[in-house]
């Protein structure tokens, strides 16, 4: 073989023996197999630690990430988590988008689900659950979930909300209760204990009959303000929830004429008109203006008063009064995996690492919002005394119907419940009606 080199364009070495040569290809293959070893063993401890080799050759994975809301404060607070996960996971990228609350996240996602290039990571709210599982463009996590340590520290309210037909599909990481505020200077120049708000709905009654003020007539402070009409009434729902009602036992079974919806509406007119400064919950709440005894709100949306000097130490916040059961109306936002996902190890990682102890806790400072998970309920309420009733707020909260027709309730929910308030209609009329219409709307 060695004879043949000439004939293949090669030329012996100079000066070289056979021997010599045999033993210098020898030490040249020894040479070459040592470094392929060295380069496979750099590989495995790469594939081992998550590190990337000197060579380049780790996994490159891009993540889009699209969020409903487009506030700068919670888009920031994203974008630095994206950061801080990049930098612990070397290969993945995160691209950050989000689109405005409605109709505008409503069509960015239509359009990049029907375009097959919908996101690898959603945060949308609870009315999106049911519809878009149907549709196919959330993908279940239940195994995911179940692997994950910090299932069991989740509220269970909230994990609810996420939960459709017995898989898990979104994970909460920013709820909105609503919350029962009152005027302590008010309740004390009226004889009423400020420490004690009214737990019953009829101490309700009684406390805002006592609290309203009028000239000639005309209220100038409600006793109890609450709105007239609404984009989402979920100030009535609080109360039939309070009240035991649900709206629904099953999802093709909508429940708008029930008894607990009827009593509620019983009761409200029973005081609201006599006690009540009527606005549109696109309004400014009176209760903000300081022409208000009590009202139920958002608990963010209360957040400039309680800052606001003029009222330091006149604000008190409970769990809204009840009839039957503690509870009230809580919003959710939570993390989805999208259909079109093709890292989902690497998604449910991020989603994960959005939901650590460290992450919820800065999110809560950060945006103030309550936190979502159990252990963290001690460390929440020390961080601002009002904060023990909204964690508890959101530990009864209970959200929108995970149905495919929780947007046609929502509508038809809002105009029944204006036609009662107004009069247009009596209660049976409206309910029967609602409840009607919703079931001509759902039906196959």
């Amino acid at each position: 073989m060695i004879t043949n080199c000439r004939a293949t364009g090669s030329r012996r070495l100079p000066g070289l023996g056979i021997t010599r040569m045999i033993a210098l290809i020898t030490a040249v293959l020894i040479i070459q197999t040592s470094v392929l070893a060295a380069c496979t063993s750099s590989e495995k401890e790469a594939a081992n630690t998550g590190t990337a080799p000197a060579s380049g050759t780790a996994k490159q994975v891009t993540l889009s990430f699209l969020r409903t809301g487009n506030d700068k404060a919670e888009a920031d607070y994203w974008k630095a988590l994206i950061t801080e996960f990049e930098s612990e996971n070397p290969g993945v990228t995160v691209n950050y988008d989000d689109a405005a609350i409605g109709e505008a996240m409503e069509t960015k996602l239509n359009s990049l689900f029907v375009s097959g290039t919908g996101p690898d990571i959603i945060g949308y709210g609870i009315l999106s659950v049911a519809q878009r599982v149907e549709l196919g463009h959330y993908l279940p996590v239940t195994e995911y979930f179940e692997k994950w340590e910090g299932r069991e520290d989740i509220m269970p309210s909230v994990l609810a909300n996420g939960t459709y037909k017995d898989e898990v599909y979104g994970l909460a990481y920013s709820t909105t209760p609503f919350i029962f505020a009152y005027r302590k200077d008010l309740f004390e120049k009226e004889g009423l204990d400020p420490e004690k708000p009214p737990q019953t709905w009829d101490e309700l009654k009684t406390y805002a009959e006592k609290l309203t003020k009028k000239e000639n007539g005309v209220i100038t402070t409600a006793g109890f303000a609450f709105p007239m009409s609404a984009g989402n009434f979920v100030e009535f729902d609080v109360f039939v929830f309070g009240n035991g009602g649900r709206y629904y036992q099953h999802e093709d079974s909508p429940e708008l004429n029930t008894e607990e919806v009827r009593n509620t509406f019983e009761y409200l007119m029973s005081f609201l008109p006599g006690v009540n400064i009527p606005y549109s919950s696109s309004e400014t709440n009176p209760f903000i203006k300081g022409l208000a005894a009590m009202t139920l709100i958002n608990n963010v949306a209360l957040r400039p008063m309680l800052e606001n000097e003029e009222y330091k130490g006149k604000i008190g916040v409970a769990v809204p009064p009840w009839n039957t059961e503690k509870a009230t109306f809580c919003g959710c936002n939570m993390l989805f995996m999208g259909r079109d996902c093709k890292n989902k190890d690497e998604a449910w990682d991020f989603i994960e690492k959005a939901l650590t102890k460290e992450q919820v806790l800065k999110r809560s400072n950060d945006l103030n919002v309550p936190v979502v998970l159990k252990s963290l309920t001690d460390e929440f309420t020390a961080m601002d005394p009002y904060n023990a009733q909204r964690a508890e707020c959101v530990a009864v909260g209970i959200g929108m119907p995970r149905t495919v027709w929780s947007v046609n309730f929502q509508k038809l929910r809002n105009e029944m419940v204006e036609k009662v308030l107004y009069s247009k209609m009596s209660i049976s009329e409206a309910v029967e009606e609602a409840q009607a219409k919703l079931l001509e709307e759902i039906k196959p």
